[in-house]
């Protein structure tokens, strides 16, 4: 038994001694699990801080594209100034760095290299934010001389030995990248026009092909519109009306009645008249009587860049609602027409809101002439002209002979003449009256177009109006159901469904994507009133407009929108449009709305208008998503994406 014990007893000697032994091993072990732990709390929170840091600079990137001059200069500043707030540095207002570290964290924006350390990071521009290729803005953390824990026991278990981490490092960056998927738009798909083909057709009377379609070619654009010109001959039948039609789509096709309002994939103007077009050419024949003599007749308007009969509201200079229209003759007769037998000329304009206004011709000398004295109001469309003669022979009473329809004025409005805000036609006749009234016969004609441009931004401070509504046809559409109070309530609150872009702009899709729908369905119905009253409802506070300056998160005159392709809308029975696009604008104003607040419309509209301006929006978005580089120019709209 005593021998036993003394053997305990030993044993328990050397236990000690083995525990003296390891004790240090312990300590350190225990030292390293503490401060490994220290470092992991102090990395994370330092990356949360860099992630921080990068959204909210990366959420005032939108002030790169700012119309406002001021807030476009100080955009740069205002990402980093955002960033630096939340970066839990010295500066920092929020995040602070965990066991008062703070001062030793070191904030750096598109850097290469960390503020300690030798790594280099190549991908990185080093541009200040706004003026980075790729749109970036790169936040690099460190964190230097972290102490350790226990500092004192290091340096008592290793003499000489370093007390803190030299650096902790981490890493954020954001870039902006095309949104693909939308929520929270307008439910209105507004028509962007950037067609592959532009034709010219001429009609007779009765909406008879005579020839065509022929093909114009895109050339320059100027003020906010793109030119497209050709030149293409034609019989001209005599004492008969020609009619301009003009084809527009991603197909060329004829515009004929046969075609009425287009065919696949384009759509023809006049929209709703297939039997005459946008423009009248008047052939004319052999020479008649004094008592009915032969009219070669024409129109010209006072506002139209080329003097022609086609003008838009555009063309209008406000306060102006209308514009002057004047009718020239010239009657033609085998034989002498003596002035004293000219009892009565006069020049008939029937259309749309004018009716049946008359007034005399008096003789210029080469013609005769109305003067300017037909007011002609804006998106009026079609205006026929009718002339009526009395003329008294030598012998025998006064003969009256009347001349329908043997001229028109043409008001471009939205629904007729769609997204043609200039038209013009030249030749190279030298008869008076022409382009517009020439002899009979084959004859050549130079058609151009001035089609109102694809959206984008080049033009960001010109307030432009959305024709959303109208007509008989609408871009409204049921973006979330297709009753009524569904429409109102996504006026006022935006689609809750998203959509993302279609890639092919045909609907249905033969392979669409996975995720949400890439064609919304129409809503059929004039929606005038629903949509002025449901703007009234959604801006019922009658919000300032801050327009240049505002703040593209907070202001509610913000709206996001659906793009589709103009020829979607041509009123041929669509059921779905295709979501070609998204876009953004700033609302300062629409038709029948109270607020005092509201700017006026750049010209005159009439009703379902609503105007201001596109703008480039970028902002988080948690419902959206994208890998597509953003293109600053494009009215897409952009968001930040946290990419590391």
């Amino acid at each position: 038994m005593l021998r036993g014990s003394h053997n305990l007893a030993s044993e328990d000697g050397g236990v000690l001694i083995l525990t003296a032994l390891l004790m240090p091993a312990f300590l350190f072990l225990l030292l390293l699990v503490l401060d490994v732990g220290n470092w992991h709390v102090h990395k994370r929170h330092l990356q949360m801080q860099a992630d921080a840091a990068a959204l909210a600079g990366g959420a005032y990137f939108g002030d790169c594209f700012s119309p406002d001059a001021t807030k476009a200069a100080g955009a740069n500043l205002a990402i980093t100034n955002a960033a630096t707030a939340y970066a839990g540095n010295g500066s920092s207002t929020y995040n602070r760095q965990v066991g008062g570290g703070s001062p030793r964290v070191t904030t750096l924006y598109n850097s290469r290299t960390f503020a300690v350390g030798t790594f280099v990071d190549p991908n990185v521009d080093i541009e200040q934010p706004c003026q980075t290729p790729h749109l970036m803005f790169d936040v690099k953390q460190t964190e230097a001389n972290v102490p350790y824990i226990l500092g004192a026991m290091v340096d008592a278990l290793v003499p000489g030995g370093t007390s803190v981490v030299p650096a902790i490092n981490a890493r954020a960056r954001v870039q902006l990248k095309k949104a693909v998927i939308l929520q929270g738009s307008l439910p209105l798909a507004v028509p962007d026009i950037d067609p592959k083909h532009v034709t010219v057709t001429y009609v007779n009377a009765s909406g008879g092909l005579l020839a065509g379609p022929f093909e114009l070619t895109k050339g320059s654009s100027a003020g906010g519109l793109n030119y497209w010109s050709g030149s293409s001959s034609v019989t001209v039948p005599t004492n008969a009306n020609v009619g301009v039609r003009i084809g527009v789509g991603g197909t060329s096709g004829a515009c004929a009645a046969a075609n009425g309002v287009g065919g696949t994939g384009y759509v023809c103007y006049d929209y709703e008249s297939t039997d005459s077009g946008l423009a009248t050419i008047r052939g004319v024949g052999a020479a008649g009587t004094p008592t009915a003599p032969t009219p070669r007749v024409w129109v010209t308007t006072s506002c139209a860049p080329s003097g022609g009969p086609f003008f838009v509201a555009e063309n209008l200079v406000s306060p102006a609602t209308s514009c002057s229209a004047s009718v020239q003759a010239v009657m033609e007769s085998s034989t002498t027409i003596v002035p004293s037998g000219i009892q009565l000329f006069e020049a008939t304009l029937d259309g749309g809101d004018v009716k049946n206004v008359t007034h005399a011709l008096t003789n210029t000398g080469p013609y005769w002439s109305t003067g300017y004295v037909y007011d002609i109001p804006a998106e009026n469309g079609p205006v026929n002209v009718s002339l009526r003669w009395r003329y008294k022979p030598a012998t025998g009473g006064p003969v009256t002979t009347t001349y329908t329809n043997v001229q028109r004025v043409y008001a471009g409005a939205e629904e007729p003449s769609g997204p043609i805000k200039e038209l013009a036609v030249t030749s190279s006749e030298s008869t008076t009256g022409a382009p517009y009234a020439v002899d009979s016969g084959s004859r050549t004609f130079t058609v151009t177009v001035g089609l109102k441009g694809s959206l984008d931004l080049s033009e960001i401070e010109k307030t432009v109006i959305l024709r959303l509504t109208g007509g008989s046809k609408t871009s409204a559409v049921a973006c979330d159901g297709s009753g009524a109070s569904d429409f109102s309530d996504a006026i006022i609150h935006g689609c809750k469904t998203p959509y993302q872009i279609n890639a092919t702009g045909a609907c249905p899709e033969a392979s669409p994507p996975p995720g949400p729908a890439t064609c919304v369905p129409n809503k059929t119905g004039s929606m005038v009133g629903p949509t002025e009253k449901a703007l009234d409802d959604r801006f019922a506070s009658c919000p300032p407009v801050h327009w240049p300056d505002y703040e593209v998160s907070t202001d509610p005159r913000v709206v996001k929108l659906l793009i589709t392709d103009f020829s979607a809308l041509d009123g041929s029975g669509h059921t779905t449009y295709p979501v070609t696009n998204f876009a953004a604008f700033y609302v300062t104003g629409w038709t029948g709305s109270k607020c005092a607040t509201n700017d006026p419309p750049p010209f005159p509209v009439k009703k379902g208008g609503i105007w201001g301006h596109f703008i480039k929006y970028v902002a988080p978005d948690p419902f959206s998503g994208g890998v597509e580089a953003c293109d600053p120019t494009a009215v897409t709209p952009c968001i930040v994406s946290l990419v590391k």
